[in-house]
């Protein structure tokens, strides 16, 4: 039983540092994760409703949600 939790315990070991390997070097093969969607600023007007400015790629966008919609009040462009 000894053996067992311990070959179980190597086991875990060599995966997590794979895993590690993979997450921390860059290899062509693996892809590092992009998020073109990124939210900027949230403000909460109180009972359940806010105002959300959300990134994606060049674009801003204004949107208000409320416990039944999400509604997009304003696209903007990046100004670079």
């Amino acid at each position: 039983m000894v053996r067992f939790f311990l070959a179980f315990s190597l086991i875990l070991v060599c995966l997590a540092g794979f895993w590690w390997f993979l997450k921390n070097r860059r290899i062509p093969w693996v892809k590092p994760s992009t998020k073109d969607l990124k939210h900027i600023e949230g403000l909460y007007l109180g009972m359940s409703i806010s105002l959300h400015i959300i990134k994606y790629k060049n674009r801003h966008f204004l949107i208000g949600c409320s416990p039944n919609s999400i509604v997009l009040l304003r696209e903007f462009e990046d100004e670079d």
